[in-house]
């Protein structure tokens, strides 16, 4: 198995969580009351309504942030998954790294 880079799975992961994350918030500014109840079959019986209330307005600076923060978590993960992948496929292989 060839290995992973680290950088590209860190980023396509980071661009393809940046995509669902824009995706979500235009569903939820289109349709809230559908995006929530999505959410909340998804989330095995929890109620996010209740947290809808008193929420304050979603404006590009919050969309921006989260994107940022989203993204940046996307990346990281995607990068220890190919360290780890990686790893692990030298020491179930028996090859050296």
């Amino acid at each position: 198995m060839n290995k992973l880079n680290p950088w590209v799975i860190g980023l396509a992961l980071a661009l393809a969580t940046a995509v669902m994350y824009t995706a979500c918030a235009a569903a939820f500014a289109l349709w809230p009351q559908a995006t929530l109840e999505f959410f909340n079959a998804w989330s095995h019986g929890l109620n996010f309504a209740g947290m809808q209330g008193g929420a304050k307005p979603f404006t590009l600076g919050l969309f921006v942030y989260g994107l940022v923060g989203v993204s940046a978590s996307a990346f990281v993960t995607g990068a220890l998954y190919a360290l780890f992948a990686n790893g692990l496929n030298g020491l179930f292989s028996g090859k050296s790294r």
